[in-house]
């Protein structure tokens, strides 16, 4: 069986060209368990399976384990399985790259018709990342400076995390596409009514700039209720950052009366090049 850092060498081997510098931009070649470019920068391949392209630390204090453990049981019992259905059907061939992956699962639970590519802040969330079955390329990397060559890529999965459209459009192929889910008013209402945090927000200047960005573009609503399994109730408290603004005070009464189910209410922002 390969090691991770040898499974890694091989998606290199296969897609070392689509990959850029960080810093001069400049094309990579593959050493040694590492990519190096023609000014000698160098990024080596970790035991684990991932390269580290940050000029900045790794977020290790805010998005950990704590977070996304609870979180990967709940995807992978299904909260979000009606709406990677719909994202699913919205991919075209090519390769794919998932932004702010996290720990990784929704990029498992999807199937690509390319090579599979994704990057985090988040220490953690990568590490997680490479404990699953999925032949992606793992990295940490900053938004607002991809490690891929222009045009490299068909499609580009921005689940509820930041954009950056300059470096979006920098690196999709001609008729790539983004496709961006965005909270609607009425997700995960349940844990924001036990936290006493306002249930009624607005993400309208979020959709109206993507059109702008993309103004060949889909709109769609997909909203249900997912019933919690009990076991994974109090999971389902700790899942999100919603939690970190929280008194301790409300956070027991919350963990002695945890939503039963939880509102999946978003938008699928389907943006073409």
């Amino acid at each position: 069986m390969l090691k991770k850092i040898e499974k890694a060498y091989l998606l290199l081997e296969e897609n070392v060209e689509m990959l850029r510098c960080p810093i001069c931009h400049g094309k990579f070649q593959l050493a040694a368990y590492a990519l190096k470019c023609e000014n000698n920068h160098t990024y080596n391949l970790n035991k684990k399976g991932y390269v580290n392209f940050l000029q900045t630390k790794a977020d290790t204090e805010h998005y950990t384990r704590k977070m996304f453990e609870p979180r990967r049981r709940l995807i992978q019992a299904g909260m979000y399985q009606n709406l990677l259905t719909e994202i699913q059907k919205s991919f075209v061939s090519g390769n794919l790259l998932d932004v702010g992956t996290g720990e990784g699962s929704f990029l498992e639970l999807l199937e690509g018709a390319g090579a599979k590519f994704a990057f985090d802040i988040a220490k953690d969330g990568i590490e997680m990342a490479t404990e699953l079955d999925t032949e992606s390329f793992l990295s940490l990397a900053d938004l607002t400076n991809l490690p891929f060559a222009d045009e490299s890529l068909s499609v580009i999965l921005n689940i509820f995390t930041p954009s950056n459209y300059a470096e979006f459009h920098r690196v999709l192929t001609e008729n790539g596409r983004v496709i961006k889910i965005i909270p609607d008013r009425n997700y995960l209402h349940e844990l924001r009514e036990v936290y006493q945090l306002p249930v009624d927000y607005d993400n309208q200047a979020v959709i109206e700039r993507f059109k702008e960005e993309f103004p060949k573009n889909t709109q769609q609503t997909i909203d249900y209720t997912f019933e919690i399994p009990e076991n994974l109730r109090q999971d389902f408290l700790l899942m999100s950052p919603l939690e970190w603004s929280v008194s301790e005070e409300r956070k027991k009464f919350a963990k002695e009366n945890p939503p039963k189910t939880a509102r999946i209410h978003v938008q699928i922002l389907i943006g073409i090049k």
